[in-house]
């Protein structure tokens, strides 16, 4: 029976997904080390004993797919000398050059796994594409996470770094759960004090520019581009080292961030 993959609701909020797990493997619960073919036509286990284990279930030719792909080969290189297992894994529905033209496309570099009869997206319930889990070093399912249009290669990154012992409970919250802006900080303020920032920074008056772009920061942390304008308007201070921190956590947010990317690497130079 042919098995579909299907959307997720667009909007939806990060917290109301992360507290159960697929439909046949809950949170907590252990997850079976298989052997799946790959796409090369060898074999690969599902598992490892890394820190942190991540499978992503995809479709070729899907956007959400594709986009999340993309991010997680960032995250790839990011983490490449850390102790991390990732794998992609693909029904055998599709052709192995269907699933090749995507692999080049998104840059991904893990092994891609044969779900052959979809055996084991059955075996898990899953129940829309793109989806991930990630488990501990003794194969316990840590979270489950369905996809969703905002910072969901975020909340992957911060689950990985929670099992890496780089963030603690807190962190991981806070990326999990972004603070309501809503509530006591109008959204409409917080996304205005950060243009006027900008049209300050570009005045040149840099200590007004400054001021209201930490304003925006306290009403949504969440914005990529506010930590971005905050690195800009630091290296425009003669303070590179402080500009590259803004830079880093604007690429956390948003990792294919061209300026946060370029601005980084510009204050590395500085401080080496």
């Amino acid at each position: 029976m042919r098995i579909s993959c299907l959307h997720f609701a667009a909007g939806a909020a990060l917290w109301t997904s992360v507290a159960w797990g697929f439909a046949h493997a809950q949170v907590g619960s252990t997850i079976e080390n298989l052997e799946m073919p790959t796409l090369e036509g060898s074999k690969h286990p599902l598992l490892s004993n890394a820190a942190a284990n991540v499978f992503i279930f995809f479709k070729p030719g899907q956007e959400y797919s594709r986009a999340t792909l993309k991010q997680l080969a960032v995250c790839e290189k990011e983490m490449a000398a850390k102790s991390v297992h990732w794998v992609a894994i693909v029904s055998d529905r599709f052709t192995k050059a269907e699933v090749e033209a995507e692999v080049k496309e998104t840059g991904i570099t893990m092994p891609v796994l044969i779900d052959v009869g979809d055996a084991f997206y059955g075996k898990l319930g899953v129940a829309l594409c793109p989806v991930a889990g990630i488990a501990d070093k003794n194969h316990k399912l840590v979270a489950y996470q369905p996809f969703t249009k905002v910072n969901y290669v975020a909340v992957i990154r911060a689950r990985v770094r929670h099992l890496l012992g780089e963030i603690n409970e807190q962190d991981l919250e806070t990326v999990l759960k972004p603070p309501d802006t809503t509530k006591g900080r109008d959204a409409h303020a917080t996304r205005s004090r950060l243009k006027l920032a900008g049209q300050l920074f570009q005045a040149g008056n840099h200590a007004k520019a400054l001021e209201h772009v930490k304003k925006s920061l306290e009403g949504d942390p969440t914005q990529a581009e506010a930590h971005v304008l905050l690195g800009q308007i630091l290296v425009a201070q003669g303070k590179p080292a402080e500009a590259a921190k803004a830079f880093a956590q604007a690429l956390q947010l948003d990792p294919n961030n061209a300026k946060a990317s370029d601005g980084l690497k510009a204050c590395q130079a500085k401080n080496r």
